[in-house]
């Protein structure tokens, strides 16, 4: 949708959200119709296609003719896909806020985020409380934290990334807003003037825990991180499927990209002891408990082993390689 008239008498900051695409036409003409039911004047809405296959293109630009589409020739991944919709909107607008194309948004959402980031400067990005669509009282994310485990009675940091109050009805979220490691991707309100000043989202990443790298980087560069706690997003995930089992299952891509990009965030912000600490728990501990729970479970999935492996290997040797990608 191209940019609404910009409202000087109110002086609206001006946004843009951008919705990443991937084979994924029918969530995101819902996604879509969701969008464009928001109440904001200085709006324009963009949808990056990552080279999809199923005639996205086409039929969005039919049913949506006033959206921006931007068509990539191949599947960029998360963070660059996003990235080529960043650089469009970069220049003209002041905030942009990432959007999974597996949601569904309140018309309200950004009268809701905007002044309360407006009001506080050292806000780069900001998240709302996020909920599952087939129990919208009940949250799937709001915020990112730092996952802590033990090995061999040994406690050890940053292991992992932790949806924050997950299955929780949303009245257990605190009622003022909070400082946060980091806020999902699926969801993000980034403020341009630091995506100018620290960069992008880490492209070499491909998926995965790009949007913690990216909230690392704000909080190094003195901003901070928080959640406004209003339920303004829905995400079609089952609240029943862990989110282990549901990604192992026969998707290498997933546990690939999961494991390897943890390790090598954890190395890029807190040096390699700790990424090396991070990897012993998974070669001696996570990674054979998952091998044997799969063998007692009858799973036989050698490709998800095999991601896991490799999962390990390129992240000690900082190997930044597409693997198991179609």
């Amino acid at each position: 949708m191209s940019l609404r008239s910009f409202d000087k008498a109110t002086h609206d900051p001006r946004v843009a959200i951008i919705i990443l695409n991937w084979n994924g036409l029918d969530d995101t003409i819902a996604c879509l119709q969701s969008v464009s039911n928001v109440r904001y004047n200085a709006l324009e809405i963009i949808v990056v296609d990552n080279g999809s296959s199923d005639g996205s293109v086409e039929t969005i630009h039919k049913i949506f003719p006033e959206v921006q589409i931007v068509a990539n020739a191949s599947n960029l991944g998360f963070a660059e896909g996003n990235n080529v919709g960043i650089r469009q909107a970069l220049d003209r607008t002041d905030y942009i806020l990432l959007l999974n194309n597996d949601t569904t948004v309140h018309p309200d959402i950004l009268h809701h985020l905007i002044p309360v980031v407006e009001e506080d400067p050292s806000i780069a990005v900001a998240g709302p409380v996020i909920c599952y669509e087939t129990e919208p009282d009940t949250i799937w994310c709001a915020g990112l934290q730092m996952g802590r485990g033990r090995m061999y009675g040994l406690s050890l940091s940053h292991t992992t990334s932790v949806l924050m109050y997950c299955g929780q009805p949303t009245h257990t979220v605190p009622e003022k807003i909070y400082t946060v490691d980091a806020i999902v991707g699926c969801a993000m309100l980034m403020r341009t003037s630091v995506l100018q000043e620290i960069g992008f989202l880490a492209s070499e990443l491909f998926m995965i825990h790009e949007d913690f790298d990216w909230s690392l980087r704000a909080q190094e560069a003195g901003y901070r991180c928080v959640v406004i706690p209003i339920a303004n997003v829905w995400h079609k995930v089952s609240v029943s499927i862990n989110r282990q089992d549901q990604q192992r299952s026969g998707n290498p891509s997933a546990e690939y990209y999961w494991y390897r990009n943890w390790l090598l965030v954890m190395r890029k912000h807190y040096g390699r002891r700790a990424m090396l600490m991070v990897a012993l728990l998974y070669a001696f501990k996570l990674f054979p408990a998952l091998f044997f729970q799969d063998i007692t479970k009858r799973r036989f999935i050698p490709s998800v082993w095999k991601a896991h492996w490799l999962a390990l290997i390129d992240a000690l040797v900082g190997r930044h390689k597409k693997r198991f990608v179609r």
